[in-house]
């Protein structure tokens, strides 16, 4: 039997500009300042500037702009 790691979803930063998300649950918010989605079970918040969601239909999520922070939830009850 194989065992997944609990967060087995990968999220890959290039810089401060571009951040992708592999196997996006749900985007629950995006708006220019914040992006919020669904991934393996957590929350991830996208701050920043000029922010811009896309690819949600290729199964993955890629946020684009000026990204001053990332944060995640401790889980979803």
């Amino acid at each position: 039997m194989i065992q997944l790691p609990l967060f087995a979803d990968r999220i890959e930063i290039c810089g401060n500009s571009d951040i992708y998300f592999d196997r996006c649950r749900r985007l629950l918010e995006c708006s220019d300042m914040l992006v919020l989605l669904e991934l393996g079970g957590h929350r991830v918040a996208v701050w920043g500037h000029g922010l811009s969601a896309s690819d949600l239909a290729a199964g993955g999520l890629h946020v684009s702009g000026t990204i001053c922070a990332v944060e995640f939830d401790g889980g979803l009850s």
